[in-house]
């Protein structure tokens, strides 16, 4: 006898663009632009109160693969708000994007990626890259 399906029909999901892929696009469009001399990596993990937690880094692969945090975003089951704080200011309580949509997320990684703080980042591990 076949099973009955007690689900109904589930909703599409082909155009929700993640957090997480969002993240993951930037990581690739860092490898694509450093021709893979800086690498691009995303990480997530899930806390205790169910929020997804994700991680974009920058690895340096002839650095012995250094790793240099560029941001933390974070939301709970539902994809948005995320919050977004920059590496360098982890710890800071206050110092955050609250995005409430995709668009507000491009807006906040754009503000991030193209900081001073991490255009240097990126010119000293390419310099250090290239001297191995």
């Amino acid at each position: 006898m076949p099973t009955l399906n007690l689900w109904g029909q589930l909703p599409p999901t082909e155009k929700i663009r993640t957090p997480t892929q969002i993240l993951k696009e930037q990581a690739t469009a860092l490898d694509d632009m450093t021709k893979g001399a800086l690498q691009g990596s995303v990480t997530v993990r899930h806390d205790s109160q169910g929020r997804f937690n994700i991680d974009l880094d920058i690895v340096a692969p002839a650095l012995d693969n250094y790793t240099y945090n560029v941001l933390e975003a974070s939301h709970g089951l539902n994809l948005y708000p995320v919050k977004v704080k920059p590496g360098w200011k982890k710890y800071e309580y206050k110092e955050h994007f609250e995005c409430a949509d995709e668009e507000q997320l491009d807006d906040a990684l754009g503000q991030v990626l193209t900081s001073p703080e991490v255009k240097r980042v990126i010119t000293t591990l390419l310099a250090q890259s290239r001297a191995m």
